[in-house]
């Protein structure tokens, strides 16, 4: 076993220089709040992208119909989950070659979730994208922790009230991001979000207001992988032989 090779050497990694990530935000002029296509693309460039560890960042707010923002004690909150339910559709292309296509992603996600999440994920990393599970089916701050805890989350604690941003791994929503973990070179990449209208992502009991919720910001971050010279020269041979790759990961639907 290797715990018993206390004579092993330390192993130096010197192949990557850099791994930074960059910001690409929907084309000028989409609207985030009406339904329709939010497209967010990565032009082909002379770049190595690593899709896996990319994220979507969604910044928002949570407000009655009038604008005008929830007090502490009503009994409204985001749903479990809740971005992914404002979308019917996510779609992931590499030079217009469809990868991967999401239909439901908050149902598909959510459920995928309960199964796969350990009970412990929503007291670390999970509140980053709200996933905090209900106890039972009512909105309610007694009985409901997962609603008590999303409640005091968006509406009592931001300032402004209501005020979120959500952090969502590329590997949360497609079956592409988690199996296939390698970089990707040399393809246009887009993302193509399908806003949908208010329904499936506010949870309330009865007697409270109406909500809405307004989406300021999409952005996808991407990491840049800058390869030390003696892997960027093998890689780009690799490139140039045109070599055929396999590409294994498992579909969502």
């Amino acid at each position: 076993m290797d715990i018993l090779n206390f004579e092993e050497k330390p192993i130096t990694d010197e192949t990557i220089e850099e791994y930074e990530y960059h910001e690409y935000e929907p084309i000028t002029g989409t609207n985030l709040n009406n339904p329709g296509e939010i497209r967010i693309t990565i032009q082909n460039q002379d770049i190595f992208t690593h899709p896996c560890e990319s994220y979507l960042l969604v910044e928002g707010r949570l407000t009655k119909e009038d604008d005008t923002a929830f007090a502490d004690p009503d009994v409204i909150t985001l749903t479990n989950k809740c971005i992914m339910h404002l979308f019917s559709n996510i779609k992931y292309q590499l030079s217009e070659h469809e990868v991967e296509s999401l239909f439901y992603p908050g149902q598909a996600t959510t459920m995928l979730g309960l199964l796969k999440y350990p009970d412990d994920f929503s007291k670390s990393v999970g509140l980053n994208q709200l996933w905090y599970k209900d106890d039972t089916a009512t909105a309610s701050v007694d009985d409901n922790n997962g609603f008590k805890i999303r409640q005091s989350y968006i509406t009592r604690l931001p300032n402004p009230k209501g005020s979120f941003s959500f952090r969502i791994p590329l590997k949360h929503i497609f079956g592409f991001g988690e199996n296939y973990d390698k970089i990707v070179y040399g393809f246009t990449q887009r993302l193509t979000l399908v806003r949908k209208a208010n329904s499936d992502e506010i949870f309330k009991a009865a007697a409270a207001d109406h909500g809405k919720i307004d989406i300021q910001k999409i952005s996808w971050f991407m990491p840049h992988v800058f390869p030390a010279d003696a892997q960027k020269f093998q890689l780009y041979k690799t490139i140039e032989s045109k070599s055929k790759l396999p590409v294994a990961y498992r579909i969502r639907q």
